[in-house]
């Protein structure tokens, strides 16, 4: 090829500004220089210098803070045109490929030799050039994760949305991954739904995503709850006695019910009502704004399971006494 060392600022700098898009191809027409011995030099628009050797077949690219990356090169010269191609990726790790196809001229002109004789001399120079760049996402900024969230649940799912990933390069692929690294969704969009969990069970869900460029980055994991059991509750507030009933469908193992109450005041859970019905009356707890409550319902092993634990409304502490006055 040919060595010659050109700016290419004034041709590219408008296409290197911002986010480069997947498989985008750039043209970079090159300027005038000479032809060597299968080099070529040149500066590109971002500040970044390469040399394409076509002896050992390697390109050597010194971006603008001295980092130096060698790759792979192959050309084929015919006559005077030059066809090149290597395959590349730049400091943010993005994957792209780049060819290159330049017809050369040969030239000559008479001069004075040394010694005073007449001589033909010939000159190889560019005459025409172009380095097309397939980019696939190179100088696209560094990506962004999302952030994931638990959105619905029931008994034997949980649904799990996230924030759209950012930088690299668009459009991205969501993974979804549960506790033990398995991925359990694949996805364009930004919620997805994950079946056949247990009931009243925790699970830790992160979300990969992988980028145009085939970049990736995982999200901080996000902790999700499927409903436990349920007896379908309704906890019903009265204010007259400040009482709290609740009344529920029956669990086909249980021969008895207890309501229990959490006491702030106390930092206790209480049994407010024993029964071996469906339906029981509380009362009792300190003073408060909420009232946390559950059922537990108990078999003829008096093995214990809980249902539908949950705040309700209640009265508010009185004010206390305006302060006495002195007169």
């Amino acid at each position: 090829m040919k060595t010659t060392l050109f700016m290419l600022g004034l041709l590219g700098a408008v296409i290197f500004v911002g986010q480069a898009k997947a498989d985008v191809v750039i043209t970079v027409k090159n300027g005038t220089g000479s032809y060597g011995t299968n080099t070529l030099a040149f500066i590109d628009a971002n500040g970044t210098h390469l040399v394409l050797d076509g002896v050992n077949s390697m390109v050597t690219v010194t971006y603008p803070d001295q980092t130096v990356s060698t790759f792979p090169y192959s050309q084929t010269v015919s006559g005077l045109s030059v066809t090149g191609s290597w395959i590349g990726a730049d400091e943010s790790g993005y994957a792209y490929t780049a060819s290159v196809q330049e017809t050369l001229v040969k030239t000559s002109h008479g001069g004075s030799g040394r010694g005073g004789g007449y001589r033909t001399i010939t000159v190889i120079s560019l005459q025409g050039g172009v380095i097309t760049y397939d980019y696939a996402g190179a100088y696209a900024p560094p990506l962004v994760a999302p952030v994931v969230t638990e959105t619905d649940s029931t008994q034997t799912s949980v649904t799990l949305s996230w924030t759209a990933a950012g930088g690299g390069v668009p459009p991205y692929i969501y993974s979804v991954y549960d506790q033990n690294g398995t991925d359990v969704a694949d996805t364009t969009g930004l919620e997805a739904t994950v079946s056949g969990l247990t009931l009243g069970t925790s699970y830790e869900y992160t979300v990969v995503t992988t980028d145009s460029a085939g970049r990736q980055i995982e999200s901080v994991p996000a902790t999700a709850y499927t409903l436990g059991p349920t007896l379908y509750t309704v906890y019903t507030y009265n204010p007259v006695d400040n009482t709290v009933t609740a009344t529920w469908t029956a669990d086909p193992t249980a021969v008895s019910y207890s309501v229990f109450y959490y006491d702030w005041a106390l930092g206790v859970w209480v049994d407010g009502a024993d029964t071996t019905g469906t339906s029981a009356t509380v009362s009792g707890w300190s003073p408060d704004v909420y009232v946390s409550f559950y059922i537990a319902s108990y078999d003829v092993n008096g093995v214990e399971t809980d249902y539908d634990q949950q705040f309700v409304s209640v009265q508010p502490p009185s004010p206390p006494p305006p302060p006495e006055s002195d007169d």
